[in-house]
């Protein structure tokens, strides 16, 4: 080899080694692509949803709104309801939560961080609030529709599962528009009347409330010695006083939902037609941009409801249609309450009675904390749980659509809001037992029992 070659050759060789070092130079100051590339978001298809749909690994979560979720088509373009499984974490139930509050809602929507979870809003942009949320609080196996449900209603060979009767949930924004004389989606244009309900809560009713509301107190509706709903001569009294009629729509709402629900159950037996529940308490009408007005609307009188009451006696079951259906292999007395209180280890708070335990033959329908709160069945916005939640927790206690499921609490409200549910799903045989265990422990012959009666599980 000559001289001249082989000088070559170093030549070429240290400059090789110079351009590698500046590579790794370069890469230790300034790892972006790196990093980017671990980051980077990870999407799916349709194809990737349909796929997975029905593994046990799969949790597919709608972060829209709870009118879309529930079957509101608000959107050109994009249908009514959700992608089938799908359960309902609306980005606004989020805002403003701290990392500890952040986690209960996750466990208590069942996500875990072995699971592959997939995130999907209208367009796939949204969604990916509630991604980088899940990435920032340690869940690993977490993807983004990107198509959103824009793609998914775009293809009619997929289906779209909604709320049977979601119109029954109205939501702030129809309000508002319907109340200004706009036009409004499932309603046929009867007179409508809204009314305000809750307990001994008229002094915050004046201080502001939907324009035309008329306030109904719970006190109007039931009364001692069981806090059981009035005579049947009461209830026509008061509708006929406050003008609601059987074929007028009566809109109900309230801070407590519960308040709500116990209102549209007497409605509803009544035989009034139309009953919807605005699913939002008054701050989130005022976040809608409702103006509330101040002072008190007047009862107007109607003098004629416009038929017997009730005209849907099968929405209430007495004591003794309580005992009759615990006998019944297809019948569910659906307790309605805490934890605590169905086991017996507590009396759910209340003031007025000391004795602990069930209805025997009863089964666990959830509550809340306690007789005075209602998680279960309502988010901490105020809004209605997402249904599909609701319905998982009711068929671990084998509570489903084909049997005669009657829900009951203490004395009434939590079993009426069940109702109500119930109802929003379509379930056709469904009732409250508005005596409740309030009315069952004056008998001192009823029994009551008390543990955990699935036997090997822990309380």
């Amino acid at each position: 080899m000559k001289k001249r070659d082989k000088k070559n050759i170093n030549v070429f060789i240290i400059t090789i080694l110079i351009i590698l070092g500046s590579v790794n130079y370069g890469c230790r100051r300034a790892p972006v692509k790196e990093v980017s590339n671990q980051d980077a978001i990870k999407a799916v298809t349709k194809e990737y949803i349909n796929l997975n749909l029905k593994s046990d690994d799969f949790i597919i979560i709608d972060t829209r709104t709870d009118e879309e979720f529930n079957g509101w088509s608000l959107n050109e373009g994009i249908k009514g309801g959700h992608i089938p499984g799908a359960i309902n974490l609306s980005a606004k139930l989020l805002e403003g939560l701290n990392n500890d509050e952040m986690k209960k809602i996750f466990e208590k929507n069942g996500l875990s961080p072995e699971k592959n979870i997939v995130v999907y809003s209208n367009y796939g942009k949204k969604s990916l609030k509630l991604y980088n949320t899940l990435k920032k609080s340690g869940y690993k196996n977490i993807a983004n529709y990107e198509g959103g449900m824009q793609d998914w209603s775009s293809d009619n060979s997929l289906e779209v599962e909604k709320l049977k009767n979601y119109e029954k949930l109205v939501y702030p924004q129809w309000i508002k528009d319907l109340t200004e004389g706009k036009e409004v989606k499932n309603y046929d244009g009867r007179e409508y009347i809204i009314v305000n309900v809750n307990y001994e809560q008229k002094k915050e009713y004046k201080k502001g409330h939907i324009k035309g509301a008329i306030y109904i107190d719970t006190n109007d509706i039931e009364s001692l010695p069981l806090w059981n709903v009035v005579s049947d001569e009461k209830i026509k009294k008061l509708l006929n006083e406050t003008g609601i009629t059987k074929d007028k729509m009566v809109i109900v709402y309230s801070d407590e939902a519960m308040a709500s629900g116990r209102l549209a159950h007497v409605l509803m037996y009544a035989g009034v037609e139309d009953v919807r529940i605005i699913n939002s308490n008054i701050k989130g009408l005022i976040d809608a941009g409702l103006s509330l007005e101040k002072g008190e609307n007047i009862w107007v009188s109607d003098g004629d409801f416009g038929g017997q009451i009730p005209m849907h006696p099968e929405y209430t079951k007495s004591l003794e249609e309580a005992k009759e259906l615990v006998e019944d292999p297809n019948g569910r007395l659906v307790a309605v309450v805490s934890w605590e209180e169905y086991a017996g280890i507590n009396n759910g708070g209340y003031s007025y009675f000391t004795e602990k335990g069930r209805i025997p033959e009863s089964v666990f329908g959830h509550g809340g904390s306690d007789g005075y709160h209602s998680e279960d069945f309502v988010d901490s916005d105020g809004t209605m749980r997402d249904y599909t939640q609701i319905q998982k927790m009711w068929k671990e206690w084998d509570i489903k659509a084909e049997n005669e499921s009657s829900f009951f609490c203490a004395t009434g409200w939590r079993g009426a809001l069940a109702f109500f549910d119930a109802y929003l799903m379509g379930w056709e045989n469904v009732s409250v037992y508005d005596g409740g265990f309030y009315e069952w422990i004056q008998d001192p012959k009823n029994p009551i029992v008390t543990g955990d009666p699935r036997g090997n599980k822990k309380l």
